[in-house]
């Protein structure tokens, strides 16, 4: 019931009150009834009246209400619905601004199953002059592949199996430009029953440019490494032949000389006269003493035994002890540590070799006063250190790899060649006028106990 079939009720039931109100009047004036009759009938029409007209406005009321609250929540609804409205204004906005974005940025392409264009972005149009009418021709066909990658794109694109297939693609655009593309091709199933195609594709060529040049300075690197092993083998060579050319020089020079000189000696004594012949016999044993230690000193430079039955500290001991003798130079050992832990012989051979080239350096080069030997040592490192006061030279004068002998420089090259065949490392500090230290390290945790 509306709110003007409500008034109509109220004007209906107030109209007939008053009417009985009239006659129950009009009877009492006419006296048809008794004064206390009219009375009481008045007072209950009175009361009926009221109570009437209160239900009546009580209802109203209540309609009223129920009317507002109503027009209170049409009016929640209508905000509600205008919120809505702007949300969805805004949401179409943003999809408009991401297609839009998406035109500008992103290179894909919707298909049929066939490959045939759906829809392609405006970037991918652009990057293959399309400019439009490209609607029911084939992606393949308007991308310039090669045979074997064409073939390849169509199958991707012909396959149904749902799931995603990535591959990468170069090929040629309309200006001549050769482009790298990372190609992913998903399957869109319609509810129809039919499928699509979406195409993605991202730009790889930077990348691709930079995949090309590492693998062409891998590839230079790899042959400027083989060219130095190559170089270092035969500069190997070179000094294996070197100092097997000294080795026989030495022999010749003085073993041989010596023993030549023996043999000349012996044949020539001659007991006919005994006082003579006592003098070549002291003359021999003398010569025989300058044999036996040059014996012992081409032997001593080859192998010393104190290096395979004692170790590097021993050694190096000794080492200094026949040099200072052969020398006349100041030459001492100190072994700061008391290091006498044994390790790999190749690792014992290459430090004196190392030490010992560096010790014949400062005794050939250095004209110093005195050379000092140190060894020092930790949980984790061997350190040799020898110490000249000599000349000193300009470490920035040396070649890093001398090219030939006469250059100079041959026996350090060698010597951090060996320190990096045992994984050691060399240092060398050298001052012009006041002398030069080499160091050499050695990582203990590398060794393995003999």
């Amino acid at each position: 019931m509306n709110i003007s079939d409500r008034i109509k009720k109220i004007k209906l039931f107030l109209l007939i009150g008053l009417v009985l109100c009239f006659i129950v009047i009009f009877l009492g004036y006419s006296s048809v009834m008794p004064l206390t009759y009219f009375l009481t009938l008045l007072a209950i029409l009175f009361i009926a009246f009221s109570i009437s007209i209160g239900i009546i406005f009580t209802q109203f009321n209540s309609y009223i209400i129920r009317l507002e609250k109503k027009e209170q929540q049409m009016l929640v609804d209508i905000d509600r619905l205008t919120e809505n409205q702007i949300s969805k204004d805004q949401s179409i906005q943003e999809l408009s601004a991401l297609n839009h974005a998406m035109d500008q940025t992103v290179l894909y392409a919707r298909t049929t199953s066939d490959g045939l264009i759906i829809n392609l972005g405006e970037r991918f149009a652009k990057l293959l002059s399309i400019e439009q009418n490209y609607s029911k021709k084939n992606l393949v066909d308007l991308m310039y592949l090669s045979e074997v990658q064409r073939n390849k794109l169509l199958q991707l694109i012909l396959q149904n199996k749902g799931g995603v297939f990535n591959e990468e693609f170069e090929f040629v655009t309309a200006v001549n430009q050769k482009i790298w593309l990372d190609i992913s091709i998903l399957t869109i199933f319609k509810t129809s029953g039919d499928s699509e195609r979406l195409v993605l594709c991202s730009d790889i060529s930077k990348r691709k440019e930079a995949q090309i040049e590492i693998e062409r300075l891998n590839a230079a690197q790899y042959k400027e490494k083989e060219e130095t092993q190559k170089s270092n083998a035969s500069q190997i060579v070179e000094a294996q032949e070197e100092e097997r050319k000294r080795i026989a020089k030495e022999i010749h020079d003085s073993i041989g000389q010596m023993l030549t000189a023996l043999k000349l000696n012996i044949e020539s004594i001659s007991f006919k006269n005994l006082e003579k012949a006592q003098q070549k016999i002291e003359g021999l044993k003398q010569l025989s003493n300058d044999l036996i230690q040059g014996i012992r000193i081409a032997t001593f430079n080859l192998t010393p035994p104190e290096l395979q039955d004692y170790g590097i500290s021993i050694a190096l001991q000794k080492m200094v002890k026949e040099l200072s003798k052969l020398t006349g130079k100041q030459i001492l050992f100190e072994n700061t540590s008391n290091f006498d832990q044994r390790f790999d012989t190749l690792v014992e051979t290459n430090l004196y070799r190392v030490t010992q080239e560096a010790v014949n350096n400062a005794v050939k080069y250095a004209n110093s006063e005195y050379i000092i030997i140190t060894i020092n040592h930790s949980e984790t490192l061997l350190s040799i250190t020898i110490n000249d006061n000599g000349k000193g030279y300009d470490i920035s004068k040396i070649p890093s790899k001398p090219n030939n002998n006469a250059e100079g420089g041959m026996g350090l090259f060698f010597m951090k060649e060996r320190m990096q065949y045992i994984d050691g490392r060399l240092f060398l500090n050298s001052i012009p006028g006041e002398g030069t230290r080499v160091t050499l390290n050695y990582n203990l945790q590398k060794i393995k106990p003999s």
